[in-house]
């Protein structure tokens, strides 16, 4: 049954993306409750940016071009996906997000700050290591220290 908010301020269901199958599947489920509980999604990609002054150095160019050209890349990328996942006949509202940092904690940060009632994750694909095969070490990572649920939807 779907729950009406009462107040002005969104509901928000936090989704990490990065582009994999899972993500996608993600997104998608994140959609199927957004709609159930009047919510609002926060899609976040999260680039990593370790490394990055040595690839610019080699690429001869300042780390804040490559920055630049990263973020942009990266924005359309993210826009292209949530375009190609759109429901004209059943919306939900979404917004989207490049951050900057170690992902894990990148997107605890953010579902902090919007006080998400959920953040919702996909897992990784096949590994030797079980508990990654399960659960990706970023999910693992949000999953171990998030103070809201965590939906973790595998790839099909």
């Amino acid at each position: 049954m779907k729950q009406k908010r009462t107040g002005s301020e969104p509901r928000w269901i936090l989704v990490g993306m990065d582009f994999s199958r899972a993500a996608r599947q993600a997104l998608v489920a994140a959609r199927g409750v957004a709609r159930e509980r009047d919510a609002t999604l926060l899609v976040v990609h999260v680039i990593d940016g370790q490394g990055l002054e040595e690839v610019a150095r080699l690429a001869e160019v300042s780390e804040r071009v490559l920055r630049e050209r990263i973020g942009r890349e990266r924005r359309q990328r993210l826009a292209e996906a949530l375009r190609a996942m759109e429901d004209d006949a059943d919306p939900v509202p979404t917004e989207s997000i490049i951050a900057w940092g170690r992902p894990f904690e990148a997107l605890l940060k953010k579902a902090s700050e919007i006080s998400a009632f959920l953040i919702v994750l996909g897992t990784a694909g096949h590994s030797a290591d079980l508990e990654k095969a399960l659960f990706g070490s970023t999910a693992e990572k949000v999953l171990r220290s998030a103070s809201c649920p965590v939906l973790c939807v595998p790839a099909e």
